[in-house]
């Protein structure tokens, strides 16, 4: 067993202390080995307080131990000096794809809870065996070039980045940490449960291995399919620039022109997929045959003049398509108070603080906004700068009770000592 000075030193550690610069980050932690390594290495790291460092896990639900199980991750924290934070997934549970739904509710509870507490980096135990495995799920699905990148290290959605220290190192090296521990770990009977296909793949891999088809040489392989990815993304992001403008972040018009300078149809799924998940506030792509169909209607010519995906309504017009966040579908989102000490993220789209939060709420703008703003005569019939009523409904708006109080995108405010900042994250 290595001497406690020595910790800090480990590879483990070093590969962590990466992605630390001295500001707030939590951890996802399931109670696994890995994650429970994961902990453990965050405690080991001397470039972080670890006052600065929130552990987040899930009550799932899914199984009667999952309460009892989050609790055991809790005194894992507070054993090392950190903060924790249990999640509770409430309402319905899946019968079918219950761990693709599971991941799925899981980042969305933790993603949300870190935008609304202002934390710019969620770390991951994810390692080169989970790469492995997720490489050939995505192989089996008819995956391109972005699925067979598999994972990233650094992820940004939003105001948060995803950040995964261990991709290139094996499961074997995490258990090698969790053995030097004093933290109790959880071991999840689903992980070796042969109804699931991620449990099928793990037992074929070592039999893939004795022919070559190791993690080594699929993580070569994964290098060089991110090398790809980053180059069409690179091409992306220039036609983004030149043919892509918005107004307040509320609407986005696409040149038509963009149309005639580019006809190879990955890169134009690649500028629809960026704009769709922008708006939509998702850290998920839309399905890619979905898109597709969204495609081939943009480049036909025909009556249809909109269509919605993901959240997210695409008209078209004379000379761009316009692109704006779906009214029904941003009502779903929760109300919040606004801080005053740090931003809030509100539907997945808008940071907002106040000078002062007393009895105030944000929420669309809705229906009931429109109709007062329109008595005021702020906005007309055919809408403002160009963008449809309707999508000025999906606005961020402060309320107090009933009564409108500001909408920050339209510089409207019925308070003289109220100051409302509001920011977006840019689409590229």
């Amino acid at each position: 067993m290595k001497n406690k000075k020595s910790m800090k030193d480990l590879p483990e550690v070093k590969l962590f202390n990466k992605y630390i610069d001295g500001k707030p980050i939590a951890l996802a932690v399931s109670g696994g080995p890995d994650s429970t390594a994961m902990m453990q290495i965050a405690a080991f790291s001397k470039k972080i307080n670890n006052r600065n460092i929130t552990v987040i896990v899930v009550d799932h639900g899914l199984r009667k131990e999952s309460k009892n199980e989050a609790k055991i991750v809790s005194q894992n924290a507070k054993l090392l000096g950190f903060k924790s934070k249990i999640l509770k997934w409430d309402g319905v549970k899946p019968k079918t794809r219950i761990q693709e739904v599971s991941r799925k509710t899981r980042y969305n509870l933790i993603t949300s809870w870190c935008k609304k507490k202002g934390i710019e980096k969620l770390f991951l135990a994810h390692h080169l065996d989970d790469q492995s495995e997720t490489f050939f799920m995505r192989l089996g699905k008819g995956s391109g070039v972005d699925g067979l990148a598999v994972m990233n290290f650094v992820t940004e959605k939003f105001s948060l980045k995803l950040v995964r220290p261990f991709l290139e190192i094996p499961k074997s090296s995490l258990i090698k940490i969790l053995d030097i521990s004093k933290l109790k770990w959880i071991s999840d009977p689903t992980n070796f449960s042969i109804n699931y296909k991620r449990s099928r793949i793990r037992k074929i891999l070592p039999i893939l291995s004795e022919e070559g088809i190791n993690s080594k040489q699929i993580g070569l392989v994964i290098k060089r399919m991110r090398a790809a990815k980053d180059a069409l993304n690179n091409q992306t992001r220039i036609l983004l620039e030149k043919y892509l403008s918005n107004v307040d972040n509320v609407a986005y018009f696409l040149d038509k022109n963009l149309l005639k300078e580019s006809t190879e149809k990955e890169i134009l799924l690649r500028v629809l997929e960026k704009i769709f998940m922008h708006i939509a506030g998702s850290i998920y792509p839309p399905r890619r045959n979905k898109l597709e169909n969204i495609l081939s209607w943009i480049i036909e010519d025909n009556n249809g003049i909109a269509k919605t995906l993901t959240g997210v309504v695409v008209r078209k017009r004379k000379s761009e398509f316009i692109f704006y966040r779906e009214p029904e579908d941003c009502y779903k989102s929760v109300n919040i108070r606004p801080m005053t000490s740090r931003y809030s993220c509100w539907d997945g789209r808008f940071f907002l603080k106040a000078n002062k939060s007393n009895n105030l709420q944000i929420r669309a703008l809705g229906d009931i906004g429109i109709t007062i703003l329109k008595e005021e005569r702020v906005l007309k019939r055919q809408g403002f700068q160009n963008v449809p009523l309707s999508a000025w409904k999906t606005v961020p708006a402060v309320w107090s009770k009933k009564r409108l109080i500001s909408v920050p995108s339209l510089g409207y405010c019925k308070r003289k000592d109220l100051k409302i900042y509001i920011k977006s994250n840019k689409i590229i």
